[in-house]
């Protein structure tokens, strides 16, 4: 039995072109998936950095005589906003960790003086998707001036987020004004 040259090379044809089409599958996928992250790092970078300047005015907290006053300031970093929302003045102040429960992820605390300007970073715990801000000043109005939630989206690695304290005021500076 004499096997043609010809039949050889089409049986080596018929049994190679699925294991091709099998291997470009498999490449296919590999180029997929590394657009797929590239246009993920471009298009969509993970925040990795909590960025907020904090800026005091001179008139800043100040007591019944009109002299300013440092004050604290408390940033938390949340995985969910209704505790903070629903939060009272007096819980942040003395028991912030309890009232917050589960929801706190991270905190960080600054005094800042009248006229001063802080610059405060860290670094994004994995799970945050609102970052509250409060602050403690001798004495508030029935208002919610004195805190202040910010969503995950509205944050950026590139810019900080400016929030401005004025008297007893929180005031987050829209940035297409500056």
């Amino acid at each position: 039995m004499k096997i043609s040259v010809k039949l050889i090379i089409k049986i080596l044809l018929i049994f190679s072109l699925p294991l091709l089409a099998l291997a470009g599958c498999g490449t296919w996928q590999s180029v997929k998936d590394g657009t797929v992250n590239v246009t993920r790092n471009v298009f969509y970078s993970k925040l990795k950095t909590l960025k907020i300047d904090l800026i005091a005015r001179h008139a800043l907290n100040q007591n019944e005589r009109g002299q300013s006053l440092s004050t604290v300031v408390r940033i938390y970093q949340l995985q969910d906003k209704q505790k903070f929302e629903s939060a009272l003045y007096r819980d942040l102040l003395n028991q912030d960790k309890t009232t917050l429960g589960d929801d706190l992820l991270e905190d960080k605390e600054v005094i800042i003086r009248p006229g001063e300007a802080i610059a405060v970073d860290s670094e994004i715990h994995k799970d945050m998707d609102y970052v509250g801000v409060v602050v403690f000043f001798n004495r508030t109005d029935d208002e919610q001036d004195w805190k202040m939630l910010i969503p995950k989206k509205e944050l950026s690695n590139k810019k900080s987020l400016p929030i401005e304290l004025v008297d007893r005021k929180l005031l987050k500076i829209n940035k297409k004004e500056k």
